[in-house]
């Protein structure tokens, strides 16, 4: 643990811990690296941290608490003393409690980074959401450091320009699946003069906007469960003030959808037995959603454009069924009664994805598309990734191989470029129709403004072209204009085909953003795609998980940031300000012989 010396001044309730030999951040240059190594993530980045005011009774934010015992709806307040630290009131919520919102003024006028105490011991981590009363929904941020003695770690929430009257708004995870809170104080660092001029003309610079985030459209639902807009929104909200500059906004497999639609199937609809409790939680959340008359696709959409996004509204082409037990969760009506649309194997097996060589399933995808455009998008995307194939052996794609070349596809080895050619000519038409929707959607919209085609493939020539995408002969016509990769079903390798990218995108002016994920490891990978020449980078189910990591993740449209923090973070710990507890409660913490002996 990282041990530092404190002098306490109290302050109406609060305490102003003045840090002794705290490290301060200084200006650096390009070549010794980023003034905040960390994004601000970490205390000790932030210049006036010795001067920071802490707020130590989390009593104080609610009328709902519980000063003897655990209690439904109520916070449960703990006194504590941390070693080498304050003392003062944790507020605590159980996973199942429903605690009331907690609200705690916060007393302070000007730019500050605020720090949030964060309770975790053995087996019960924190999860809090946290807004500012004028924020526009709220994020997350944890702590789920397994430790018998329990600790605090303060966490990095946000900077903002704070008034007399703002306040912090804390709530826990009560619905989908619930998780315990405990709050034990506020940090409030004042920024510096140069640290607000730098914050602001950072977030005037919209070139750094070069990152692009997917969004399942089920995954939060399953987990969290929101039921209402605010709920919902908080998902795009952790984008605001960051590099991502685009969404990519999936339905949750292939025509269904989230809301009542005149097109898709309201994924979920007759169900009342679920195979998951996940999925429960989806179809409970977007239920609620429509009885409210909450639009969670419009929510999201919205939400984005808020926080200065672009959104694309898009499909995963596999999305039609699932796997056992899932079906009849997960297919929707359209399938289910047009199966002799199917894709089929040469042998004749049934595959379960419906064949783009259908004029049928092409139009019902692209009304699907037309009905989420006109909420408000700015495109619509394809995610090839999830997936291939679109089109086999199935009578449609035969007939029009056997009209192109006077013989059955099936009796040629698979290796035989016409049959990738035929294909390719099956997806062609389906992105020209796709083109000639958003055209004919931009000019109904009359401000002359090209909505956006997008699509995400895996990366490699060989792979894509093996079932009919055929990138060179997409961007050529003009019917893409961003190209994004992710690893997925159907590739030969775990790599991107770079080269391949940058020459058939630069000519067309087309950006192409390799894919990552939500890890430092994958993410520092970025610097070298730039050095590639690559736009920007595609976030698969880009989520926070550690705010450390989220902040470097945050800032990797900064191209000279993320080369020096892939040269020189890569695989270090993050500089965590954590507190141990001397008193928690009644009870001695840091004593020889701990409490938690006794389980």
């Amino acid at each position: 643990m990282r041990r530092q010396r404190f002098s306490m001044v109290f302050v109406s309730g609060t305490i102003l811990i003045l840090s002794a030999g705290l490290a301060v951040a200084e200006p650096k240059d390009a070549a010794a690296g980023p003034v905040q190594p960390w994004g601000g993530a970490a205390v000790q980045e932030w210049a006036n941290a010795s001067q920071a005011k802490i707020i130590s009774d989390m009593s104080s934010g609610t009328s709902a608490f519980s000063k003897m015992r655990l209690k439904k709806g109520c916070w449960k307040v703990i006194p504590y003393e941390f070693v080498d630290g304050p003392a003062g009131n944790m507020v605590f919520a159980g996973p199942e409690t429903a605690a009331a919102e907690l609200v705690i003024p916060l007393g302070v006028e000007g730019w500050h980074a605020i720090f949030v105490g964060l309770f975790s011991t053995s087996e019960v981590p924190t999860l809090a959401w946290l807004r500012l009363d004028r924020d526009r929904a709220p994020v997350s941020r944890g702590n789920s450091r397994n430790d018998h003695y329990g600790n605090s770690e303060e966490v990095f929430f946000k900077v903002a320009e704070l008034n007399a009257s703002s306040r912090l708004h804390v709530n826990q995870q009560s619905t989908g699946f619930v998780s315990a809170c405990g709050v034990t104080h506020v940090k409030l660092i004042p920024l510096s003069h140069d640290e607000v001029s730098r914050l602001q003309a950072d977030r005037r610079d919209l070139s750094h906007r070069t990152l692009a985030a997917t969004f399942d459209g089920f995954s939060d639902f399953y987990y969290r469960s929101p039921r209402t807009v605010e709920a919902v929104r908080s998902a795009v909200e952790i984008f605001r003030d960051t590099d991502f500059g685009t969404l990519l906004l999936h339905s949750p497999g292939s025509d269904k959808v989230s809301y009542p639609s005149s097109v898709g199937h309201m994924k979920g609809t007759g169900v009342d037995d679920f195979p998951r409790v996940g999925d429960r939680h989806f179809v409970e959340s977007i239920r609620q959603l429509a009885a409210k008359n909450i639009n969670p696709l419009q929510c999201l959409l919205e939400g984005a454009h808020d926080a200065g996004m672009k959104v694309h509204v898009g499909i995963r082409p596999a999305g039609w069924s699932f796997f056992e037990p899932y079906s009849d969760y997960w297919e929707s009506p359209f399938f289910q009664k047009n199966r002799q649309w199917r894709c089929q194997d040469r042998d004749g097996t049934p595959v379960e994805r419906m064949s783009w060589a259908v004029p049928q399933v092409r139009q019902h995808l692209i009304e699907l598309l037309r009905e989420q455009v006109r909420m408000g998008a700015d495109g619509a995307h394809v995610a090839f990734n999830r997936g291939y194939p679109v089109a086999l052996y199935e009578p449609p794609a035969t007939e029009l191989f056997v009209k192109q070349h006077g013989v059955d596809p099936r009796s040629l080895p698979e290796s035989d470029p016409r049959i990738g050619a035929s294909w390719s000519d099956i997806v062609t038409t389906f992105m020209r129709e796709l083109r000639a929707m958003l055209d004919a959607e931009g000019q109904r919209r009359g401000d002359g403004t090209r909505l956006a085609l997008s699509v995400m493939i895996l990366g490699t020539q060989q792979d894509d072209l093996r079932f009919g995408v055929d990138l060179k002969r997409l961007v050529g016509e003009g019917l893409v204009d961003s190209v994004s990769t992710e690893l997925g079903f159907g590739r030969s390798s775990n790599t991107v085909n770079l080269d391949f990218l940058g020459e058939v995108c630069r000519p067309k002016n087309v950006p192409f953003l390799p894919g990552v994920n939500s890890s430092p490891v994958s993410f520092a990978d970025a610097a070298g795609y730039y050095d590639r020449g690559a736009t920007g980078v595609a976030v698969w189910d880009a989520t926070l998980t550690d705010v450390f990591h989220w902040q470097w993740l945050a800032r990797s449209g900064h191209v000279e940031e993320t080369r020096w923090r892939a040269e020189n973070l890569k695989g270090k710990e993050p500089p965590r300000s954590i507190y141990r507890f001397r008193r928690l409660g009644e009870q001695v913490r840091d004593g020889r012989f701990g409490p938690f002996w006794g389980g």
